[in-house]
């Protein structure tokens, strides 16, 4: 198996000359979220031999990169917000960049911002679904989802951002 760490390196290579949308306009937001978004799997024996340190630094290298085809393209005309996700249904680390003048991330459940990017990388290094969801998880999800009737436990999204 190759090895986490030159798997996070071609990651960040990629993800870093992979050409950055940039819309016209508020109108452009949802095209802009989606033209950007980038996803990332592992599985889990990769994640074990990873740590939240690696993925920071993949992080950061990858802003960066994303700050310079910004300032290439529109200089400092045109801030944009960079956000950092665990999809955990997905087992994916996933990001993407909108612009800056968004009223509200593109999300179609409630968001709770976190300070700590770590918070997020350590929560889909440590995900229990690198290798799938197995059925009998799955479907006793969907059972105790159905016998639930009221909105006592609304579900939140943990979501990192940072201004570009």
């Amino acid at each position: 198996m190759r090895d986490a760490l030159e798997f996070v390196a071609e990651v960040e290579r990629d993800f870093s000359v992979t050409p950055l949308f940039l819309g016209s306009g508020f109108e452009d937001v949802n095209k802009e979220a989606l033209s950007n978004q980038h996803s990332m799997s592992l599985t889990a024996e990769q994640a074990g031999q990873l740590t939240t340190e690696n993925l920071h630094r993949m992080m950061l290298g990858i802003m960066g990169a994303k700050r310079q085809q910004l300032l290439a393209q529109r200089g400092q005309s045109y801030p944009m917000q960079f956000y950092c996700w665990h999809d955990e249904q997905a087992a994916q680390l996933r990001f993407s960049l909108i612009s800056a003048s968004a009223a509200a991330l593109p999300f179609g459940c409630p968001v709770r911002l976190t300070a700590d990017l770590n918070s997020i990388l350590s929560a889909f290094l440590s995900s229990k679904y690198h290798d799938g969801i197995t059925w009998d998880e799955l479907a006793a999800a969907t059972s105790a989802a159905n016998e639930t009737a009221d909105d006592s436990s609304v579900y939140y999204l943990d979501v990192w951002k940072t201004l570009l």
